[in-house]
């Protein structure tokens, strides 16, 4: 769901300037784009294949659209699986987070979370232009506008766990917070992606809170900013809560989260916990349950954050783009 979050950021922004985007994903990633109310680009659905039938149906499909440059954003996307772009004329773009595998097929690696692989990208290739930094962090368009309400115009706790919650978190966290926590309003919020509703269901009929169920949310930016206190998954959702300025209980899930994450709890406006083995959910409510406690601390984290992040990365990646297509 996040590399689909990103594409759709990097899109928005090609559209102030009228340029028109093309995307090609898998059936589940169709569904989930097309569900959403600010979707307006045409998806094709990959056929399944082989690597290099996929290979040979997107290289035809990018010269037949005559494509200036192809994104790639996914994991499990292998390089072969693209690889005759290149050889096609047409630049490809690549998403890394610190799997390496396909930035040798890359005109451009964008790496928003850190600058510390810039090395290996040209070792592995040394013609790659490289976009690393939170200069370039891709930020949907409901997060460049609006402004951020202080701590006495915010209300209750959010809590969102991922488009997917593939730790299946959320359940064991609502069964913990409403154990610790008393009258305070609660915001769950779930992704398209996210299967457990039923379980989530009778998990906020069993709880004594005030809880609404947000799934498929279509505004985040705004979730964010209103809450006093969020607990959210680390990686994309943490850039979200920085712009937005809300203080937060960070879940680390991935390890490609832990540099970035460890960063933000420097910079004192979260708290964290790796979750990426045992995830200590009791531990995790008393946290949540102490910070509410101390509305001080929440204010003192609001404005630690003030400043640090920004919403416009995504132009400044199409300038990057625009260079490697007219260099």
């Amino acid at each position: 769901m996040g590399h689909l979050m990103r594409s759709l950021a990097l899109a928005q922004a090609a559209g102030s300037f009228d340029i028109p985007c093309h995307f090609f994903t898998d059936k589940g990633g169709r569904e989930l784009a097309v569900a959403r109310n600010d979707w307006i680009y045409p998806v094709t659905e990959v056929p399944c294949g082989n690597d290099d039938d996929e290979n040979r149906w997107l290289t035809e499909q990018a010269k037949r659209m005559n494509a200036s440059v192809v994104v790639v954003d996914g994991y499990d996307i292998p390089a072969v699986s693209f690889s005759g772009l290149r050889g096609a004329g047409i630049p490809v773009v690549v998403m890394d987070d610190g799997q390496l595998s396909q930035v040798a097929q890359a005109s451009l690696v964008v790496n928003s979370t850190t600058s510390s692989l810039d090395a290996q990208y040209l070792e592995i290739n040394p013609a790659v232009k490289i976009c690393s930094g939170p200069d370039y962090r891709l930020m949907r368009r409901e997060f460049q506008r609006g402004d951020n309400p202080p701590q006495d115009k915010r209300f209750g706790i959010a809590v969102c766990i991922g488009g997917s919650d593939p730790k299946g978190l959320t359940v064991p966290l609502i069964n913990a917070l409403s154990d610790v926590l008393d009258d305070v309003p609660v915001r769950v919020i779930t992704g398209a992606a996210f299967n457990d509703i039923s379980a989530l269901n009778e998990a906020i009929k069993a709880s004594p809170l005030a809880i609404q169920h947000i799934h498929n949310c279509q505004d985040m930016a705004d979730v964010w900013r209103h809450s006093k206190l969020a607990v959210s998954a680390a990686g994309g959702s943490q850039f979200e809560l920085g712009v937005c300025e809300t203080p937060s209980v960070l879940l680390m899930v991935a390890e490609n989260q832990r540099t970035a994450t460890e960063q933000a709890q420097q910079e004192g406006w979260c708290t964290t916990f790796d979750c990426t083995g045992d995830v200590p959910v009791d531990e995790i409510a008393r946290t949540v349950h102490a910070l509410w406690q101390q509305p001080g601390k929440l204010e003192a984290m609001q404005q630690a954050v003030k400043g640090k992040y920004h919403a416009d990365g995504a132009f400044n990646v199409l300038n990057a783009i625009a260079e490697v297509i007219q260099p």
